[in-house]
């Protein structure tokens, strides 16, 4: 499946059905060089924080166009400084696969000290009053931040988490993103999801022929052979707290991306017009 396009079109839906008002904020964190979820999220006309610890200038013009608090900082469990191990692929670098974990997949000896925020700091610097999505990307660490999220104050905790999974080789190959040590980890990040309330939960994965699965965490046997095929690559769980959206318009949003050789449809933002051309107008009568 077209993994990212796939997923802004599901949250795309999802954050307006269950957040119309846009009352929440949301958080990418671990924005890359591309698929700009927090610029999504900003369109959508949700608060929007981003944090990336090398930002492209691309990802920092987006965040000042459509006013994204970017935070130009990793999240782990220190707050101070930690060493980012830079990514590569295939012999090149690749800072979409930069990770804290020195033995990740994708990391290379090359090295650089980056900020540290702690989840407890972040949410304190951007004092939401109500977290309606949480999406990351960080290679590896995401049970690190996961594990973070048992210390919040429930009515903190997201509305919805998305979060990736795999990557290097192939589930049945038992390597790469695959290993004993990153799968049990992504297992452990259900477990604590589980027994913080999330139920519906929706697994897209990147290999070809692959459709989206969906499960409800309260109920479902948490195993990775119940969650991932044999042939899975990668890909995001989106899971939801307290919360459901039909399964049917789960399967109707992503039929289009089913198919990884056809070229994926382009998303059309929920009410994106009229936010932003209000927004655009009012900073137009403003201007001095």
């Amino acid at each position: 499946m077209h993994v990212e396009s796939c997923c802004q079109a599901l949250l795309n839906k999802i954050l307006v059905y269950i957040d119309p008002q846009r009352i929440g904020h949301t958080i990418d964190v671990g924005v890359g060089n591309f698929s700009f979820y927090c610029v999504t999220f900003a369109k959508l006309g949700y608060f929007s924080a981003a944090v990336e610890p090398l930002p492209v200038k691309t990802l920092q013009r987006a965040c000042k166009k459509y006013h994204v608090q970017l935070f130009e900082s990793v999240l782990s469990e220190v707050d101070g400084t930690v060493t980012l191990y830079l990514g590569t692929f295939q012999g090149d670098k690749n800072l979409n696969l930069s990770s804290l974990q020195p033995n990740w997949w994708g990391a290379s000896s090359e090295k650089r000290e980056v900020k540290s925020l702690s989840l407890a700091t972040l949410v304190k610097l951007i004092n939401p009053s109500l977290i309606s999505c949480f999406k990351m990307d960080v290679e590896g660490a995401e049970e690190t931040i996961i594990q973070q999220f048992t210390q919040l104050n429930p009515s903190l905790l997201p509305g919805v988490i998305m979060f990736e999974y795999g990557g290097g080789d192939i589930r049945e190959n038992a390597k790469a993103g695959w290993s004993s040590q990153y799968l049990d980890s992504t297992m452990r990040c259900l477990e604590v999801l589980k027994q913080l309330g999330y139920g519906l939960s929706i697994v897209i994965d990147a290999a070809q022929g692959t459709t989206e699965r969906i499960y409800d965490l309260q109920t479902s046997s948490i195993t990775p052979e119940d969650f991932f095929p044999s042939e899975a690559s990668y890909g995001n769980i989106i899971t939801l707290r307290g919360k459901t959206f039909p399964n049917k318009a789960i399967e109707q949003i992503c039929e289009p991306f089913r198919d990884n050789d056809a070229v994926p449809p382009t998303i059309s933002l929920e009410n994106e017009t009229i936010l932003y051309s209000i927004l655009k107008r009012l900073k137009r009568i403003l201007r001095p």
